[in-house]
């Protein structure tokens, strides 16, 4: 009975992996340590889990998720875990737009 459990996790965790990530864009809403809020284009709200895996950048630059704030514009690459939970892999803030002049 272990074994066949053993086995489940590992082809639970094979499906993961060729799961493509899901890509996401939008505006911070807010942010903690643990969860960020993106609001879309329409005006949705998505939460995304952050955890030690998670990578953030700005530019090609890594940086720390207290770095970014609400209303930074981001894309967020994230997989779905456990069918409710979306979890960041990456989050990109992205550069904000140059003044006219």
């Amino acid at each position: 009975m272990v074994r066949a459990a053993g086995h489940l996790l590992l082809l639970a965790a094979l499906a993961a992996a060729q799961i493509p990530l899901a890509n996401f864009s939008g505006a911070v809403h807010a942010i903690s340590k643990k969860q960020i809020t993106l609001e879309t284009e329409e005006g949705n709200l998505t939460d995304f889990e952050i955890n030690r895996k998670t990578k953030v950048m700005r530019g090609k630059k890594e940086i720390k998720p207290e770095e970014i704030m609400s209303g930074d514009q981001v894309t967020i690459q994230a997989r779905q875990e456990m069918l409710r939970f979306l979890v960041a892999v990456v989050i990109t803030v992205q550069a904000p737009p140059k003044a006219s002049r």
